[in-house]
């Protein structure tokens, strides 16, 4: 059986319980030993990190500053020779000083992806290389992706997920020639190193915007092509089932929270979008919907349906008293209160996404 994670407070907490349970001999020392070596302490952020990170990031943007405010003195040579100087130095002590000094090794690699991405836009002014700035981002997330993997590093990936994010947008929205294939072979390798980082929650949570991102972007590329009339109404209906497949997609355990809550974020706007488009049926068939959802115990389906509530709320204004209006709302909410809290003290069990 694979160790927990647990931060380093439940795991004082546990040992405080233990060694009070090992006291009154209800367990054995080694019993109380075999449970705390069932459990590993997550590292988490701390002093020495945080100062390393912020340390690595005025460095690298001092060095970025001074190249840049003495670019023009030096030659083409000088620059690309500094470049790659800068790279490869910060990255080589990085390298050599991961054993002795692993959180200092750390943030001088972090300096060396910022020195990469920024040689990449240096580079190419120099040489007036004509590539779109996306293109450029999209270089910048293959050097960092390879970096983060051997370094296991999620800030890393965190950071690659970003730069995928404007190359994505970008390659869309400035540069509107052609879909950004590349991220179609970046997607399933974020997935696969998800997988060996074992699922955290923030880049689990950063990915799977990207992919929907990814969906949305491609939906909107190719639907106007095919479909002429109401095309948005479209694409609105395929990322609302998109979102109601997230909800109960077979995911693992660790995917599934995250997953499911951002398919009822996905589902729950498109469907605010569509009643828009649609007459009162789909409104009242999403509302029975979102009843069913509530039933089983989820905490988001009663934020949407407040939200869709308020959406009709605010045309209540032309045709109803402004304080029969307030009362209603205010009744329909506190119900919704009660509700979930009746559903609590049955038990914390029902209570899902």
């Amino acid at each position: 059986m694979s160790k927990k994670e647990i931060t380093k407070k439940q795991f004082v907490f546990l040992e405080h319980e233990l060694k009070y349970l090992e006291t009154g001999g209800i367990i054995s020392k080694k019993d109380q030993e075999k449970i705390l070596n069932s459990y590993d302490v997550r590292v988490g952020l701390n002093f020495i990190t945080i100062l390393l990170a912020i340390g690595a990031l005025l460095l690298g943007l001092g060095i970025l500053t001074f190249v840049a405010s003495n670019w023009i003195y030096i030659s083409k040579g000088g620059k690309l020779l500094i470049i790659i100087a800068c790279l490869i130095g910060v990255n080589f002590t990085g390298v050599k000083w991961q054993t002795r000094f692993p959180k200092t090794a750390r943030s001088l690699h972090y300096v060396g992806i910022l020195i990469f991405g920024a040689g990449i836009f240096l580079i190419e002014q120099m040489f007036n290389i004509s590539i779109n700035f996306n293109s450029s981002f999209l270089l910048w997330a293959i050097g960092a992706i390879f970096i983060g993997h051997y370094l296991k590093d999620i800030a890393i990936l965190l950071f690659t997920s970003v730069l995928l994010f404007i190359y994505l947008n970008g390659s869309i929205f400035l540069d509107e020639t052609s879909y950004p294939l590349a991220i179609l072979v970046f997607l399933p390798a974020l997935y696969v190193l998800l997988k060996k980082f074992d699922y955290p929650k923030l880049l689990t949570f950063l990915i799977n915007v990207l992919a929907i991102n990814t969906i949305a972007l491609f939906l909107i590329e190719f639907i106007p092509k095919f479909i002429f009339h109401k095309s948005d109404t479209v694409i609105l209906a395929t990322l609302f089932i998109l979102g109601i497949v997230l909800v109960y997609i077979p995911v693992p355990s660790k995917l599934q929270r995250t997953t499911h809550i951002q398919g009822h974020l996905l589902h729950g706007i498109t469907a605010i979008f569509l009643t828009f488009e649609f007459s009162l049926w789909f409104p009242l068939a999403y509302f029975i919907f979102l009843l069913y959802l509530i039933h089983k115990g989820s905490l988001t389906s009663i934020v949407i349906i407040c939200a869709l509530i308020f959406r009709y709320y605010l045309d209540s204004f032309d045709f109803l008293p402004k304080s029969l209006t307030f009362i209603i709302g205010g009744m329909i909410l506190i119900g919704f209160g009660f509700f979930f809290e009746k559903q609590r003290k049955k038990g914390g069990d029902r209570i899902e996404e």
